[in-house]
C-alpha cells in the first residue's frame, strides 16, 4: 500500500495535531467550510461527482454532497461532521490518482486533497453491531481506504448511545489519492478482518469486509491540501 500512496509517506505517519501550524500558513482556517459552500452552490442538482477546486486549482477529490448530510465542526474550524447511510460510504466521494491528474491538468497544475477521519461512529438498530466478537472486549471497525484489502486490525469502539458505537481515528484513517496506478480511492468502513472468520462484532460472519449489519455512518473529517 505504501508504494501507491501519493506522497510515499509511511501509512503510520500520523500527524500529532490534525490541523498543524505549517498547514495553516498555506490556507485559511475556514477553508473546509469554504470548500463545502463553493462546491454545494456551484454543483448541478444531478447526483454526480463534482471535482473540488480550491482557489482555482483542481484537486484530486470529487464529491457528491447530495448523498451526505454535513455541518461545520463546532470545535475545529477546518473540520466538518458528515452523516450518511452505509451504502453511500464508498460513493459520495472519490480521489483521482496522480497518474491521470497529470494527464488531464499537467504536472504541477493540481493539488492533492487529503481527508482524515478524526473519529467515526456507526448508528444501527442491530444489537449485534454493538457487541464484541467472541473473545473480544469491544466491537471493532476501521474507517480507511478501499484500495488495500490487506490484514488491517480493527480499533475498539465505545458505546455512546444504545444504538451508537464510536471509534477513534487511526494512522490509516485517511484518503488522498494514489500514485503509480489508475485506480480511484474511496472510503471504506471495515467491520471484519481479512478472513471471514476474523469477526469484529457479534453479527453473523460475512463474505465482505464492509458492514454485515444495517445503519448509518457519522464521522468527523478534516482537510489538508498537499
Amino acid at each position: 500500500m505504501d508504494a501507491v500512496r501519493a506522497s510515499g509517506e509511511a501509512v503510520g505517519a500520523w500527524p500529532a495535531q490534525p490541523a498543524r501550524a505549517e498547514d495553516m500558513q498555506h490556507r485559511p482556517r475556514h477553508v473546509a467550510l469554504a470548500i463545502l459552500l463553493v462546491v454545494t452552490l456551484s454543483a448541478p442538482l444531478a447526483a454526480q461527482l463534482q471535482r473540488v477546486v480550491v482557489n482555482g486549482v483542481p484537486t484530486t477529490m470529487l464529491v457528491d454532497w447530495s448523498q451526505v448530510a454535513v455541518a461545520p465542526d463546532p470545535v475545529q474550524p477546518d473540520a466538518f461532521v458528515a452523516l450518511m447511510p452505509f451504502a453511500a460510504i464508498g460513493t459520495w466521494a472519490a480521489w483521482e490518482p496522480g497518474t491521470t491528474m497529470d494527464l488531464t491538468f499537467g504536472a504541477g497544475n493540481w493539488s492533492w486533497l487529503r481527508m482524515d477521519a478524526l473519529q467515526w461512529a456507526y448508528l444501527s438498530a442491530d444489537a449485534c453491531a454493538h457487541q464484541p466478537a467472541p473473545g473480544a472486549q469491544q466491537p471493532q471497525s476501521l474507517l480507511t481506504t478501499d484500495y488495500d484489502y490487506g490484514g488491517y486490525s480493527g480499533v475498539d469502539g465505545a458505546p455512546l448511545l444504545p444504538d451508537v458505537t464510536v471509534f477513534p481515528g487511526t494512522p490509516v484513517s485517511y484518503v488522498r489519492g494514489l500514485s503509480n496506478t489508475f485506480s480511484f480511492e474511496r472510503w471504506q468502513l471495515r467491520t471484519r478482518g481479512f478472513l471471514p472468520s476474523m469477526l469484529w462484532n457479534a453479527c453473523p460472519g460475512s463474505a465482505n469486509v464492509t458492514p454485515n449489519f444495517t445503519g448509518f455512518l457519522g464521522a468527523r473529517f478534516t482537510w489538508q491540501l498537499q
